[in-house]
Parts: structure tokens; sequence; C-alpha cells
């Protein structure tokens, strides 16, 4: 990917939008089912990304079908946040950044295992937009945010929630 970023930046001297590079990922994912002895990747990734068009997030799929998204859950378990994020995507819609990640969180929470709680441990934050680098938030930086999501929680209902671990963009 980075590679088809810089390529593009050299040949044409402009940022290669983001549907473009999924594109190329498909097809490179897509080629390797095509010839013998060659074994599909077999991983689906969510790719997020900021362009002249927007935010986008894009889910890439095993088969090489790629996907643009408002809001979408992968991995095990996902179920459960996909439907939190479908309820949600009205509210999401005109969310400022910090209630995005509460929502976010949310979402991840929702497909926890029973016993697991989040935790800096087990979780990290992706920020991307406009004028702004791809910020990763772990351990330290993910504290406040998760010690607000539980004050939030207490406050408006005293029920715990079920959870697991998957991965999570969400933006307007």
């Amino acid at each position: 990917m980075r590679t088809e970023c810089l390529n593009s930046k050299y040949a044409y001297n402009r940022r290669l939008p983001v549907s473009r590079l999924v594109a190329a990922v498909g097809n490179k994912m897509q080629y390797q089912t095509q010839i013998y002895g060659r074994r599909p990747y077999g991983v689906g990734l969510l790719v997020a990304g900021y362009d002249e068009a927007g935010p986008h997030i894009f889910e890439t799929c095993p088969s090489a079908n790629y996907y643009d998204c408002r809001a979408m859950a992968i991995g095990a378990r996902s179920q459960s946040g996909r439907t939190y994020l479908e309820k949600k995507l009205s509210d999401i819609s005109d969310c400022t950044l910090e209630q995005l990640v509460y929502h976010g969180l949310r979402a991840l929470r929702e497909t926890l295992p029973t016993e697991t709680e989040l935790s800096t441990k087990n979780c990290s934050i992706g920020i991307v937009g406009k004028d702004q680098d791809f910020t990763i938030l772990d351990d330290d930086n993910v504290e406040p945010y998760l010690v607000a999501l539980e004050q939030t929680e207490r406050e408006t209902a005293p029920e715990t929630a079920t959870e697991e671990m998957v991965c999570i963009f969400v933006w307007s």
C-alpha cells in the first residue's frame, strides 16, 4: 500500500485516492487465486483513509471483494458490533471526534466475551481525518476514553455489558 501511494506521488505529483488504493489491493489479492501453486491471502482488512472526497472506510474480504462502508467491524464475534453500529448510524453522522471514539468503544465492548473486560491492554484507537495524520492511541492514551466511557455508562445504565476483541473504525 505504501509503495502504491509513493508511486502515485512520484508519477502524478498527487495523492492516491483511497478507493483506487483499495482497488489495487483487491486486484493483488484476486490475482493470487488465478495462478497455479499460489494461495489466496485469506485475510480481511479494514482500510481507513481521508482524501479529496472525504473520509472512507473500506472492508476487503479474503475473496478480494471490497466495500465502501460508513462504519464497519470485522473479526471474531463482530456481528454484535456491526449491529450496534447499524442502530447508531444516524447518530454517528453528526458526532464529534470524541463521540465517535465512544461509539467505537461501545461497539467493541459489545463484541467481547463475558469474562473479558475492555482495557488498555486489549484496545487501541485509530484516528484519521482532514488535515490530520493517521494516529494510533495505545495504552495510557486510551485510558481517559475508557474511564469516561465507564463513567457515562454508570450514569445512564447500571447494567454490565458483554465484551470481545475486534477491529472497529468509525467516522462521519
